[in-house]
């Protein structure tokens, strides 16, 4: 499934079924030159794939009437945070190693300036762009980081292949609209236990994560 298809399911489905997340969370997409700064502060190119992303949406918006959420049920943030946490964090000598993370990813610093956060559960779960793999992994991965844990594992190749599992998650039914936050009046996105990136020791898709 290419990214143009991805992003084209992604949104039919959010107007048949989260209209307000569609309309109201989520921002218009980034001007090409607020990527290209963030390019410039990192020293290393964006992917394509990031980038047409962000300039579909950058992000969603917090402050927005309604409070949603996008890609495994959790934030997705945008650009110019983005920009303000990779400038913390390369200002930032501090040093965490990881416990537990795949062949893919480097594993000497959970704090790498270089996995932009993409998204986040609001506590110590972050979905990265990875710009500074392993020699085992591919540049511009997906990987998420349980800061508690202190593990890190892929959860797609790039964001092209986040998108296209998010688009076929969507139309499986494997997100339901929280019903906690419905009674507040929000459309807010959760995934099936299944697929819950954030509780991965609980969820048959990230089993393997388990033996690392």
């Amino acid at each position: 499934m290419s990214l143009a298809d991805s992003l084209a399911r992604i949104e039919t489905w959010l107007a048949a079924h989260a209209p307000r997340i569609l309309r109201e969370s989520l921002n218009p997409g980034a001007e090409p030159a607020m990527l290209d700064a963030l390019e410039t502060a990192v020293g290393r190119p964006l992917p394509a794939d990031y980038r047409a992303l962000y300039q579909r949406f950058d992000g969603l918006n917090e402050n927005a009437d309604n409070f949603g959420s996008f890609f495994y049920g959790i934030s997705f943030l945008p650009s110019a945070q983005v920009t303000a946490n990779y400038q913390y964090r390369a200002s930032d000598a501090g040093v965490v190693s990881l416990t537990k993370a795949l062949l893919a990813i480097k594993r000497d610093n959970a704090l790498n300036p270089h996995w932009l956060r993409m998204g986040f559960d609001g506590s110590h779960v972050w979905l990265c762009l990875d710009l500074d793999p392993a020699p085992d992994g591919q540049y511009g991965q997906i990987i998420l980081l349980d800061e508690e844990n202190e593990t890190a594992f892929v959860v797609a190749d790039s964001v092209a292949g986040l998108l296209s599992e998010f688009a076929l998650d969507l139309e499986e039914n494997l997100y339901v609209l929280n019903p906690d936050a419905l009674e507040d009046g929000d459309q807010y996105l959760s995934p099936v236990q299944a697929i819950d990136v954030v509780n991965w020791c609980l969820a048959e898709r990230w089993q393997a994560v388990k033996d690392l």
